[in-house]
């Protein structure tokens, strides 16, 4: 049995800086079924009662392709997971009930009253922890050492699908969105709001990047977009919105869900955040890298398309008034 830290607050959380997680659980149907044959393979060899993927964001256990379970999200701190995925190696608990450090995890104490639990962690391309594939039983058990390969062969067939499907969905510099993925999530997170439901749609494009190319090479150009894109990522963490790149120096953001009073500063934030990067530029006339940002706020009876549309409307007006500003349409 792997040995354990006595308190799961010393153990860091693990918070990704790509837009995988969200994606994943948002809805990508590639994937999901992908985890659903995992999970099933998995039951069938092991005669688990319970077997699934599980996704893990900052805060919470979600599943996803369970077999035999139907459960809500659990806090992370209070899962099994949050134990298993501290390391690489498959992790084998043939009696929670035996071990005090377990008597906090939801699933110990409450149906379905989880003993024996083994879970392999899934990591995305870049390493970045993603979730984990997972058995538990109500009853203590031992896991037979064949089936300790069978954990690592299904981890292998499932990481290799994610790498396949991020290759089509990310954009390979910033580890955004493409603009395909991002049109798409900003459609179904438009098929998902209600007439009455407020949007925002944002365009934004980093300024005189032509003339940062030209002056300091391609390569420089790339961390420029890189640290732009974590800035970009980072506001739209902290509002669950969408983000990705549209193309060149150009990117887009969708905020649904928050009050309209809300939506300027957030944008503020974006434009100061970028401009604190303190990304010299000679051809800047603030002497750093700093973005244009133009918004169309919406009701989700408009298209989104429309709303994209007016959402580069107002960026041109805020490229045309001197740059380095935002525009709400």
């Amino acid at each position: 049995m792997q040995a354990l830290s006595p308190n799961p607050d010393e153990f860091n959380r693990d918070s990704s800086d790509s837009p995988i997680i969200e994606w994943l659980l948002h809805d990508d149907q590639v994937m999901r079924e992908c985890f659903r044959h995992a999970a099933a393979i998995l039951k069938t060899v092991t005669e688990a009662s319970i077997t699934a993927v599980l996704l893990l964001d900052a805060e919470h256990q979600h599943y996803r392709a369970e077999v035999g379970l139907s459960v809500h999200p659990i806090p992370r701190r209070q899962s099994l997971s949050h134990y298993a995925v501290q390391g690489d190696a498959l992790f084998v608990v043939e009696d929670a009930r035996q071990d005090p450090r377990f008597t906090h995890c939801l699933l110990v104490r409450a149906a379905p009253f989880v003993r024996f639990y083994a879970a392999i962690p899934l990591r995305a391309p870049g390493g970045e922890l993603v979730g984990a594939l997972c058995a538990m039983d109500g009853a203590p058990r031992a896991l037979p050492q064949a089936h300790h390969a069978v954990f690592e062969h299904l981890r292998a067939i499932v990481e290799n699908d994610l790498r396949l499907r991020c290759a089509t969905a990310t954009d390979p510099v910033t580890r955004l969105f493409n603009r395909r993925f991002m049109m798409e999530s900003v459609r179904q997170k438009w098929r998902e709001a209600a007439p009455d439901d407020w949007l925002a749609a944002v365009m934004v494009d980093i300024d005189y990047f032509k003339q940062f190319n030209d002056t300091y090479g391609h390569p420089a150009g790339d961390v420029c977009l890189q640290r732009v894109a974590a800035v970009l990522q980072t506001i739209a963490d902290e509002n669950q919105a969408i983000a990705g790149r549209m193309g060149g120096e150009e990117f887009g953001l969708l905020l649904s869900g928050l009050p309209l009073h809300s939506v300027p500063p957030i944008l503020e934030q974006l434009r100061s955040g970028v401009m604190a990067l303190g990304i010299a530029h000679r051809h800047s006339q603030a002497g750093v890298v700093t973005v244009s940002v133009g918004a169309a706020i919406t009701k989700g009876s408009t298209s989104s398309q429309a709303a994209f549309a007016a959402a580069d409307l107002a960026l041109y007006r805020a490229k045309h008034a001197g740059r380095n500003a935002v525009v709400i349409h």
